[in-house]
């Protein structure tokens, strides 16, 4: 019978030289990764479509059930989504979706109106053609989704316009602080419920700021796109304000 301190020991040491790969091997991220950045941009999206609504409750167990993982990737995705204020992570309490703060809203649009302002001016003066013809043609199946009412591929496709029209203006640092500013803006603006009115409105904004794109008019097309962004964050205010009133 052999001692067991004869037993031959197990080397763990990881030796480069013996993982061979085929030349023509495609990278594959670990499986690890995927699964947190899925996580993250997944319920990242449930709280700023609204989904999970301001101030709900962000179980744990839950959320592991439902995603079908394990509490170590959904509190990285926790971590993160804090650090951008979208929940708040309480000690020895369930985390929440951040509330929505009208204030915060109301002074994001503020800065949001002077930033399109000069958004919009860069971007028509740095515009190439082949920029306008994308431009327009996003507009264009924009107000095709107007017309069939597609609200949710609307809205998505009106923030990409938005982000479009900001990118343009070439300035990393304004694209930066509009796109953090955007965030909790978006989140409202879902949480709002827009009315088809402000809808329709809104689609003719679109359509008249566009024109003076299509013509070249970089104070006039700022002008008009930060009116717009006014506009909406009054109908914002104003849906964020009566919806705080309704009777619980």
């Amino acid at each position: 019978m052999n001692d067991v301190t004869s037993r031959p020991v197990l080397r763990t040491r990881f030796k480069p030289k013996r993982l061979k790969l085929a030349a023509d091997t495609p990278a594959r991220p670990l499986d690890r990764m995927s699964l947190h950045h899925q996580l993250l941009a997944r319920v990242r999206e449930m709280i700023v479509e609204g989904e999970l609504q301001a101030g709900a409750p962000l179980p744990e167990r839950m959320l592991c059930e439902t995603f079908a993982v394990s509490r170590t990737p959904l509190r990285e995705a926790f971590k993160i989504l804090a650090s951008e204020g979208l929940i708040e992570l309480r000690p020895h309490r369930t985390p929440v979706v951040t509330p929505i703060d009208c204030n915060e809203i109301a002074d994001s649009f503020s800065v949001m109106v002077a930033l399109d302002r000069i958004a919009g001016h860069a971007a028509v003066t740095l515009a190439t053609d082949t920029d306008i013809d994308r431009l327009d043609h996003m507009h264009r199946q924009l107000v095709e989704l107007h017309r069939a009412a597609e609200r949710v591929a609307y809205f998505r496709l009106n923030q990409d316009i938005h982000i479009e029209i900001t990118r343009l203006a070439g300035n990393p640092v304004l694209l930066n602080i509009w796109t953090t500013l955007n965030v909790n803006i978006y989140r409202a603006r879902a949480a709002a419920n827009t009315d088809a009115g402000r809808w329709d409105a809104s689609v003719q904004e679109h359509e008249a700021f566009m024109e003076l794109m299509r013509a070249r008019d970089p104070d006039g097309f700022s002008a008009a796109l930060s009116e717009h962004t006014r506009k909406t964050g009054d109908a914002v205010l104003t849906a964020l304000g009566n919806a705080s009133r309704k009777p619980v």
